[in-house]
């Protein structure tokens, strides 16, 4: 039987279940791209070239050998992986998180076939709650609460964690959104996006918890 208990605290992330998430996020966002571009209701057919594979230059590992993500050849691109990363790779991929997931609301908003024209304020503005300043000088996120800064990567843990937990409640939005919104014919975002692939669950420092519990993932 799963555990009831969260896999990341704030008094607790290692490597390995951070790497974890991140693969199971990056997943996510590919998966749901691709599921709209075969999305019978949708008319746009590029959410996974304009929302993934352009904004994306970091490949993410988890314990099991799995890979997501991509490398692009004119760019300088990132690896990380549990036994391996820089503080560098980390700030490039949240903020290539955030660019994906404000690329991606926004292109739902504007895509004519699809009711819903509130995803852009639910998903991104709602839930990407800290500042990312990347290594060009570009910064992404809502709030300005909190910044992660290229050279220190992310950190405090505590204000990790928190990233963690709003990243996840911002994939079971998205997909809880999609599944309603009646323009969208598949209802199955939630199901195979959410609940299927992020196997893990987040406390915040408020004491919420979101994601899944199960123990097939684990290495």
């Amino acid at each position: 039987m799963a555990s009831v208990y969260p896999d990341i605290k704030p008094t607790g992330l290692s490597q390995k279940d951070l790497v974890n998430l991140l693969y199971m996020l990056v997943s996510s966002i590919k998966g749901i791209c691709v599921k709209l571009d075969s999305d019978g209701g949708v008319t746009d057919e590029n959410y996974e070239a304009l929302c993934y594979t352009a904004l994306f230059n970091t490949v993410i590992e988890d314990t099991r050998g799995n890979k997501t993500g991509r490398y692009s050849a004119e760019q300088n691109f990132y690896t990380i992986s549990p036994y391996g990363k820089s503080s560098n790779a980390e700030i490039e991929l949240a903020y290539q998180i955030y660019n994906s997931l404000e690329t991606l609301t926004e292109k739902l908003d504007a895509d004519g076939t699809v009711n819903d024209e509130t995803y852009e304020a639910n998903v991104y503005t709602a839930k990407c709650l800290k500042m990312v300043l990347n290594q060009r000088g570009d910064t992404l996120g809502n709030g300005k609460a909190f910044w992660f800064n290229p050279g220190s990567g992310l950190g405090p843990q505590r204000e990790v964690v928190d990233w963690l937990y709003d990243l996840v409640d911002a994939i079971e939005t998205l997909t809880e959104q999609l599944d309603a919104d009646s323009g969208v014919t598949d209802d199955t975002y939630e199901s195979l996006w959410f609940t299927a692939n992020i196997l893990m669950r987040v406390e915040n420092s408020q004491g919420n918890t979101v994601g899944n519990n199960s123990n097939s993932w684990r290495g």
